[in-house]
């Protein structure tokens, strides 16, 4: 799955009010940034591995400003087909009239980033969370009827049962009141059962 798909699945769920999400890897490089704010409208934030000193060249700003609607089109596009943000983030080199989109949508997620990345969110924090709850996705296999190997094709769905069991603890410890130790994403408190 690309970011324009993962978004997808997440405004199912979660409704149009997502506006920011933050991760890492790949789910947080200037492409993917780039593609989720022309899409969706969405902002990424994201732990990176490199710094974000250099400012974007005059030219390149230049030309995303005069290319404003074709950068437009190109959200459209990838709200319309989120198959093709994969296509997207693989090619280093999409050409429309002569013009190298990919690098300009680039150059915006760059932008985004680079702005986002001043705002001092606690976005180590959020990502040492995400990191951890692989241990924690075990954790809930016990919802999942206790499978640690899966078939390939349930493998997903799994993946996001363990997830979705985790967004809903944390939901209900911060509406709540966490004071505990931690993370809200924890299982301490929890019992987690399996209907029968």
């Amino acid at each position: 799955m690309n970011i324009v798909e993962v978004i997808d699945e997440v405004i199912k769920i979660c409704g149009d009010g997502v506006r920011i999400y933050t991760g890492n890897g790949h789910t947080t490089t200037k492409i993917s940034a780039g593609m989720a704010f022309l899409a969706h409208g969405v902002i990424a934030g994201g732990r990176l591995h490199y710094e974000l000193k250099k400012n974007l060249e005059d030219s390149s700003i230049k030309k995303l400003k005069t290319n404003i609607e074709l950068l437009n089109k190109v959200g459209k596009l990838l709200k319309e087909e989120p198959e093709l943000g994969r296509v997207m983030a693989l090619r280093k080199h999409i050409y429309v009239d002569n013009l190298n989109v990919r690098k300009m949508v680039e150059d915006f997620g760059y932008l985004i980033l680079k702005n986002v990345s001043k705002m001092g969110l606690p976005i180590d924090d959020i990502c040492n969370v995400v990191e951890r709850s692989n241990n924690l996705k075990k954790k809930t296999r016990i919802v999942e009827g206790t499978r640690t190997r899966v078939e390939p094709a349930e493998a997903e769905l799994l993946l996001k049962s363990a997830e979705l069991i985790l967004c809903m603890v944390g939901l209900y410890h911060l509406l709540n009141g966490w004071n505990g130790h931690g993370s809200p994403i924890n299982l301490a408190d929890v019992r987690l059962i399996r209907p029968a």
